[in-house]
């Protein structure tokens, strides 16, 4: 039969705990590098976004700049249409039509 000699149980957990401390050394080194690959992941990740989001911008005022175009040709045009001799012109040359006759006027009040 073994002896159990006092003090012997302080002496195995003595003998153990650097080797435990390691291990709390090892997986706290682990958290960190970790954390540091995904906080250099969401780093690119932002990055890729504001250049993506950079290029979006550039489409869109792009396609605002051709949209001021179209809308500035179409004020001139309606305006162009405003006027009554344009009017009176665009009538005859494009659709055939003739100042009324006398029987076709009318007075309203």
């Amino acid at each position: 039969m073994e002896k159990i000699r006092p003090g012997a149980e302080f002496e195995q957990k003595a003998a153990r705990k650097p080797h435990t401390g390691l291990w709390v050394w090892l997986s706290l080194a682990a958290i960190l590098g970790i954390s540091f690959v995904a906080g250099a992941i969401f780093y690119v990740w932002i990055y890729i976004e504001q250049v993506q989001n950079g290029y979006r911008l550039a489409k869109l005022h792009e396609e605002y700049d051709k949209l001021l175009a179209i809308q500035r040709k179409l004020r001139l045009e309606w305006v162009r249409f405003e006027d009554p001799f344009k009017l009176e012109e665009v009538g005859k040359n494009q659709f055939g039509l003739n100042p009324p006759r006398a029987d076709q006027k009318f007075l309203m009040r």
